[in-house]
């Protein structure tokens, strides 16, 4: 790829648990569908590490495994979406620090999107609701394409809407599905560090290119791509890949 055709031309969001603070009104949800059923809720701090897995992975952790396969399972799920679709930005913001990279991304004129597993129906209405959706330039929620993330389709089709190619686009996501989706279809894919995930995952070992620990390193991240791109290249000996970019704070920290 040459240094024209890399540069950055579109920054790619993950939603729940990278862009927005989803987790109080999805645990919530859980929560109180829990007590409705007699059950006593598991605490906020626990359910937070599953939201990025949706409302299953939500009540998966809440019920365990084998409920998903419970004749039960259809009409909780049922309670909770309905519960949530009514809630959609009660309690949830932009986390700390994004509405600087999103105004940073306007200055310069990088247009940024959303690419999530959250279905659209519930996407749409939400960056509505958080006076999101008029500045983000692409929405790509579950039943948007065919396939969801970890398959690139997603990824793909993001780009194509923007008229962009997806090697020129970033992916910043919480999960390793989104780092999976953004290399297959070609991306630049790095991990959010503040996002959901259990304690114990390694997220070195998603296989991204930088892992963020806060979203202004996104911005730094951005800088030093770009004065990467304008430098003349180095001796071959000296030369990385990219896939082993630079990972800012590389410790993993808890949610």
């Amino acid at each position: 790829m040459s240094a024209a055709n890399s540069r950055v031309r579109a920054v790619l969001f993950d939603l729940d648990g990278t862009l927005v603070d989803t987790a109080p009104d999805l645990v919530g949800c859980v929560q109180d569908v829990m007590r409705a059923r007699g059950a006593r809720p598991l605490p906020f701090k626990t359910l937070r590490h599953y939201v990025s897995r949706g409302m299953r992975g939500l009540l998966t952790a809440a019920y365990g495994a084998d409920f998903i396969d419970s004749e039960q399972y259809p009409g909780v799920l049922e309670h909770c979406l309905k519960l949530y679709s009514g809630r959609l930005a009660e309690q949830s913001r932009l986390f700390p620090g994004m509405r600087r990279v999103l105004d940073r991304l306007a200055v310069q004129r990088i247009p940024w999107g959303v690419v999530t597993n959250k279905p659209e129906y519930l996407t749409r209405p939400l960056l509505e609701a958080l006076d999101l959706a008029r500045e983000c330039a692409v929405t790509v929620g579950g039943g948007t394409t065919n396939h969801t993330k970890p398959h690139p389709e997603p990824m793909i089709f993001a780009a194509r809407q923007l008229a962009v190619k997806p090697q020129a686009c970033v992916m910043l996501g919480d999960d390793p599905r989104d780092i999976q989706a953004a290399r297959s279809a070609g991306m630049s894919a790095l991990a959010a560090a503040w996002g959901y995930f259990p304690p114990e995952e390694d997220l070195s070992a998603w296989g991204a290119a930088a892992i963020l620990q806060t979203p202004p390193d996104l911005l730094e991240w951005l800088k030093e791509k770009e004065a990467g791109t304008n430098a003349a290249p180095a001796p071959p000996e000296l030369q990385c890949s990219e896939s082993a970019g630079p990972v800012l704070n590389p410790r993993h920290p808890g949610p």
